[in-house]
């Protein structure tokens, strides 16, 4: 048995193996018997003394031999255990290590997994940022006015469905009841925008329209820049559902903004008021997103078109491509736009030749329209077909967000 095999067991059984040293003889029967023997030739005076001094050793080497057998088993015993704990201390160790890897692989292979399924939910290419009806499978759009500080940007989140029911109660609440469940849930400043949600007071439906009731000192008519920031957000975030809003104060009575303007106590959120044009506006962090030029409105879709290219403030910047020339054409619900020259989309940077392309579907479709494009090279490109009308979008700038 070697020293790696030892434990409690084996030592017990080895110590009542060992014999037992036990002498029970008196001293002189002893010497008699070493008499009678032969032992001595003669009997020396001091003979009994030396045979006492003799007789000693006996019991004391086998104590000596029996100390040596326990040490030297207890040095076996202590350098097993020693062993034993060094190796389930290396064990445990390398247990954990091994533990924390296969977690970390795992979290890493969820957080994969995750944007994958994020980034396909979204559109089979990260480019494109509209939303569109055939998306609406299993969740529900939530719009919203986020402020930069200057102005509001349209936004919309996608939320699954069963979230919807769990928080707000119904799978079919209206646009209002998302407002007042999911605003508040939103880190604006996470997102790279300014904090300006929820609303200050209070909103209620009533018949096509939502009436604003606002306490005193609320700041929003405080300028110019304030108006034009809570108008933009009151109609990027409730301008699908509802036809106008109203404002009141908390006795109810009209509620009048006399600051610059004088903004009345009603503002439509759709109508002709709402036909725009969609340009680019760069945030403060350096990213874009597409959006109404101050919410100018159009008469009809040809002039919104043309007027893409006109750059009239230093916010908004033109979302057509450079040395890009078109023509449109408008029959039924159908605008058909005709680039004076075959345009190869792959010359230009992708995100680019994206905002041109999209911000020209977002302002057909605040005419309710589709666009067909002629003399694109590519017939299929990052997701468009175009050798057919494009599907018109419903809302902009998707914003992927775990509610």
């Amino acid at each position: 048995m070697n020293k790696e095999q030892w434990d409690d067991e084996n030592l017990e059984n080895l110590f009542k193996q060992a014999p037992k040293v036990n002498d029970h003889r008196t001293k002189d029967e002893v010497l008699q018997r070493l008499i009678d023997e032969g032992a001595f030739d003669e009997k020396p005076p001091q003979l009994q003394k030396v045979a006492q001094k003799r007789i000693r050793w006996t019991p004391l080497i086998a104590s000596i031999a029996s100390l040596f057998i326990l040490v030297l088993i207890g040095s076996q015993f202590i350098g097993n255990n020693s062993i034993s704990m060094e190796n389930s201390a290396r064990d445990e160790a390398e247990m954990k290590s091994t533990s924390d890897a296969m977690e970390a692989k795992m979290a890493d292979q969820s957080e994969e997994s995750s944007l994958m399924t994020t980034r396909a939910f979204v559109n089979a290419t990260t480019q494109q940022t509209l939303v569109y009806e055939s998306q609406l499978e299993g969740v529900t759009l939530f719009e919203m006015g986020l402020s930069d500080g200057t102005e509001s940007i349209p936004v919309s989140f996608l939320i699954p469905n069963e979230i919807v029911l769990n928080k707000v109660g119904t799978d079919h609440p209206t646009n209002l009841q998302l407002y007042e469940t999911f605003a508040s849930k939103i880190d604006e400043t996470a997102l790279g925008f300014s904090e300006y949600h929820p609303f200050i007071g209070t909103f209620r439906e009533q018949e096509d329209g939502i009436i604003h009731t606002l306490p005193d000192g609320h700041n929003y008519d405080a300028s110019s820049a304030n108006i034009s920031n809570y108008t933009g957000a009151l109609i990027n975030t409730f301008g699908d559902a509802y036809k106008e809003v109203q404002f009141e104060n908390e006795h109810g009575e009209p509620l009048l903004f006399n600051h610059l303007g004088n903004l009345t106590e009603l503002i439509q959120l759709q109508g002709e008021q709402r036909q725009y044009n969609y340009f680019v506006y760069q945030k403060q962090d350096g990213s874009y997103y597409l959006s109404p030029n101050f919410h100018t409105s159009f008469s009809t879709v040809e002039e919104a078109l043309n007027n893409m290219g006109v750059e009239s403030n230093d916010l908004y910047q033109s979302a057509i491509l450079p040395d890009v020339a078109f023509n449109t054409e408008v029959k039924d619900n159908i605008v058909t736009i005709t680039f004076d020259q075959p345009l190869d989309l792959e010359q230009f940077e992708p995100t680019a030749a994206m905002r041109m392309i999209e911000g020209m579907l977002l302002t057909a479709a605040s005419f309710d329209k589709q666009i067909k494009f002629e003399h694109i090279v590519q017939d299929n490109w990052s997701g468009f077909d175009f050798t057919k009308p494009l599907e018109k979008p419903i809302a902009a700038n998707i914003v992927l967000y775990n509610f």
